[in-house]
């Protein structure tokens, strides 16, 4: 503004010292004319220099407000761009531009007909491979429960009662044996006992030894079968063992996990060469032709549900660091000034954000600043996906404080001043600003109000 000034005074001044000049050519004009007829010379008026008087401002008192404004656009709140994650030619597109789609929906694969052969001979492989599993499964189940009757067999068979059955009979033809020899014995003290007696006496000592011999060596027997009992036992328990073994082994099943595998694999490489509705939305935008050939991760299509829409605010840096979350706003729509809403802040991309979890409308790789307008109603506002807004937040607030227009003051090596009109004269005054907006800056210390600053 001082400088648009100082250029209509310069031009004025040059006028004046223009038409001083011809007014002058023309008196000289008129003293040679008086002079042939001895008229007296016309004295030529030296014209008065016009000193450029700066603007001046006055020190108000009132609040002052510092403002951040950038423009966004309606956005749907969950948006995603979509794209093959294979390079390939494209075989089939489902879809087209506004199509509505639902999730899970295939919208367009690239031509992959020997990767769909390799899975209809994998899939193959892998039924053939379950049933061969399914197959040693149920032997090994068998072999299983066989060992398991076996062992039960034999612990049943492991009774004590027989044991002790012949122990108490070794016991009692051992006590028979006793008795016997006690008879003899005592026959032979007796000299009146007949011969005959002491013989049935003496056969009677040999039959209880051979009944005790006899009883032994059933009794021998019998431990005997015992410990080969306990041997087949512990043979039986490992025969189990074993079969579990085979059976654990089985149920791993490398076969069927290996086939399973390559079959995934099989079907990644068909899932990249797809593209599938994750959600319910809209196709926004499409760049797929059938047989032209695309690369991997480039965007192809862009996916957004149109029912929870939003603001959407690309900003630098230095704009989002004065900004937090929940911060309150006023837009207005570029082609309806005057029409206002609020709203807040919902999210700031990292590391402007609070820290927390990302939503899951949004990736890492989205930089932009969304916002959530308290009434958005399209049909009573009349907008759509795309409308541009002009976004106003309210950074600082200094109410009942002095300020001055920015271009009143001076600055010079870092330091702010202004120059002070005081009765008649100006007298340089050093200053500390606080907040600034577009039009006025505060004034912390150096002026009071009404003072007179004169402007550069």
């Amino acid at each position: 503004m001082s400088l648009m000034i100082r250029q209509r005074v310069i031009s004025l001044f040059s006028f004046v010292v223009l038409m001083s000049m011809v007014m002058g050519l023309g008196a000289c004009s008129l003293g040679s004319q008086g002079s042939s007829g001895d008229s007296q010379p016309t004295p030529t008026p030296i014209p008065t220099s016009i000193v450029p008087t700066n603007p001046t401002y006055q020190v108000q008192r009132g609040e002052v407000i510092r403002l951040l404004q950038f423009s966004g656009r309606v956005a749907p709140v969950l948006e995603e761009q979509l794209f093959f994650r294979t390079n390939g030619y494209v075989d089939k597109v489902y879809v087209g531009r506004n199509d509505e789609v639902k999730a899970g929906d295939l919208l367009a694969e690239l031509e992959v007909i020997d990767l769909k052969n390799q899975i209809t001979q994998s899939e193959a492989e892998l039924q053939s491979v379950q049933m061969d599993y399914d197959r040693k499964i149920s032997e090994a189940q068998r072999s299983v429960r066989a060992a398991e009757l076996q062992l039960a067999k034999l612990k049943a068979n492991s009774s004590t009662s027989q044991l002790i059955s012949v122990r108490i009979s070794v016991q009692r033809a051992e006590m028979a044996l006793a008795d016997a020899i006690d008879n003899y014995n005592k026959s032979l003290d007796r000299d009146w006992e007949k011969d005959e007696v002491r013989e049935n006496y003496a056969k009677a000592v040999q039959n209880a030894q051979w009944n005790l011999e006899i009883e032994q060596a059933q009794y021998t027997d019998v431990v005997q079968s015992a410990a080969r009992l306990t041997y087949d036992i512990e043979l039986s328990a490992m025969d189990l063992d074993q079969a579990n073994m085979r059976m654990a082994e089985i149920e791993v099943g490398l076969d069927v996990t290996r086939t399973l595998l390559s079959l995934q694999r099989l079907q990644d490489q068909l899932n990249d060469a797809r593209i599938v509705a994750p959600f319910d939305g809209v196709i926004l935008s499409i760049t797929l032709v059938e047989g032209k050939q695309v690369q991997a991760y480039n965007e192809v299509l862009i996916l957004a549900d149109p029912t929870d829409l939003e603001i959407s605010a690309d900003l630098q840096d230095s704009e989002m660091s004065e900004m937090s979350e929940d911060m309150p706003l006023i837009a207005e729509f570029i082609n309806r000034p005057g029409e206002q809403l609020t709203g807040m802040v919902r999210r700031l991309p990292y590391p402007y954000s609070g820290g927390g979890l990302s939503d899951a409308a949004t990736t890492d790789d989205d930089k932009s600043v969304r916002i959530t307008l308290d009434d958005m109603d399209p049909e009573k506002y009349n907008y759509d996906i795309g409308d541009r807004l002009r976004i106003t937040i309210e950074l600082e607030r200094v109410d009942n404080t002095l300020w001055l227009p920015p271009q009143a003051v001076r600055t010079f090596e870092g330091r702010s001043f202004v120059v002070a009109q005081e009765n008649g004269a100006q007298r340089r005054i050093d200053v500390r600003l606080g907040i600034r907006s577009d039009d006025r800056v505060e004034i912390l210390d150096g002026l009071t109000d009404g003072q007179i600053v004169i402007a550069p």
